[in-house]
């Protein structure tokens, strides 16, 4: 305990994304009467990124995704300091550094979240060329959008999809291109997801797998067209690269932190440093990174929880993939055999698949036993009825009574 501050605990929670919110909710549960500050390099008070996708092309209120008020937060008395970039820690001080001023800690909580990745692609400093992952991101997108015609979507997980289904709503034109053979190929097999590609092409959305982007060309200062390696050339007023995220780990790089690109956690959330936790998109348990915001809120309320000198620790539960965009839904959980090569003998696969309505079913079965399923379209809406029958002796009949009833 740090002495300069008797026995009133101090905890530092650096981030505002959803794991130091969700820090510092349980940090002031576990002790109310710590002091508790979190330091924001975010100029805004936290909010739902997920919903970011549902304004595109909105007029949109900042305040109606915002998780907390100000109120709220005072009310509780969790003190926020936004545009504060931590630059330093210094653990043997327990102290860290923003721009020369220090701060104290006795409990450390590092929940700095991701950044979007941007590639070394000629002409990415274009204007129109976007990434989509803060408010102010939406923002400039959707003063871009106003009067094109053409969009690129570089990308095709969650977020891409979602953005080119906004967009094509928008009455733009639309390509989205995924580097991979198919589209959602870690969690659908090449049956689902030519069922999903399908779906998506039907909303007039031209779909380019396989493909590489070099180069962005442009006129003027703004964006014209994307160039790929195969000569592929795609019209373009507005591109959004949307290829996935990097953990904001600068901080932690020369502080005697252990890591492995993200920092390394157990299940308490510590770090290899006494008293500093990490927690969300920055941090890694057991070899994994989720980059989920369900499993970022859970993580950090464990961090926050032994922040604040109680013994709570993180289980990490499979959950299933869902994805609810397009005008259709995917599901996919438990063992669906994606990703191998082969399928041993000891598994058996029922499958159906209607074309013309966009529907896919695969269950999947090890040793007689309900082993997973991948779900696309009608039938994923029953997908939490299903759930509860991984692992057990459940037959084709009551699944398919669930599913296409």
């Amino acid at each position: 305990m740090s002495s300069n501050y008797s026995s009133i605990r101090q905890i530092l929670i650096v981030g505002s994304g959803i794991a130091g919110l969700s820090a510092a909710k349980a940090a002031r549960s576990q002790d109310d009467q710590a002091n508790i500050l979190m330091l924001s390099e975010d100029g805004r008070l936290p909010y739902y990124r997920l919903r970011l996708c549902e304004y595109i092309g909105k007029n949109a209120d900042f305040h109606e995704i915002e998780i907390n008020h100000e109120e709220w937060f005072k009310k509780n008395r969790i003190m926020v300091e936004l545009s504060s970039k931590v630059t330093a820690i210094d653990y043997s001080a327990r102290k860290v550094n923003i721009n020369g001023k220090e701060y104290s800690y006795d409990s450390l909580v590092l929940a700095t979240g991701s950044k979007p990745i941007m590639p070394p692609f000629k002409g990415k400093e274009l204007a129109g060329v976007h990434t989509l992952w803060t408010w102010e991101d939406l923002i400039k997108l959707n003063k871009s959008l106003q009067d094109a015609k053409k969009a690129v979507v570089i990308g095709g997980g969650l977020l891409g999809l979602e953005a080119a289904y906004k967009i094509s709503e928008m009455g733009i034109k639309v390509s989205l291109v995924e580097g991979m053979a198919r589209l959602l190929p870690k969690q659908l097999d090449e049956e689902g997801s030519e069922v999903f590609k399908s779906k998506v092409e039907s909303l007039g959305i031209s779909v380019y797998c396989g493909k590489t982007v070099t180069a962005f060309e442009g006129n003027n200062g703004f964006v014209e067209q994307v160039h790929m390696a195969d000569g592929t050339i795609l019209e373009a007023d507005v591109v959004i690269v949307t290829v996935g995220v990097a953990p904001n780990t600068a901080l932690c790089q020369n502080s005697g932190i252990n890591m492995e690109r993200f920092i390394i956690v157990n299940e308490k959330m510590e770090t290899s440093i006494k008293d500093i936790y990490a927690a969300g998109d920055v941090a890694i348990f057991n070899g994994r990174w989720y980059g989920q915001w369900s499993v970022a809120n859970k993580q950090g309320q464990v961090a926050g929880i032994n922040a604040a000198g109680g013994d709570a620790s993180y289980n990490a539960t499979e959950l299933p993939y869902i994805l609810a965009t397009m005008g259709t839904r995917v599901v996919c959980a438990g063992d669906t055999g994606a990703g191998q090569t082969e399928i041993s003998e000891d598994y058996e696969i029922e499958q159906r698949i209607d074309k013309e309505q966009f529907i896919y079913s695969k269950l999947v079965f090890r040793n007689g036993l309900f082993a997973g399923f991948m779900l696309v379209g009608e039938p994923a809406k029953a997908f939490n009825k299903l759930m509860p029958l991984i692992n057990t002796s459940a037959n084709t009949d009551t699944i398919y009574n669930i599913l296409y009833k």
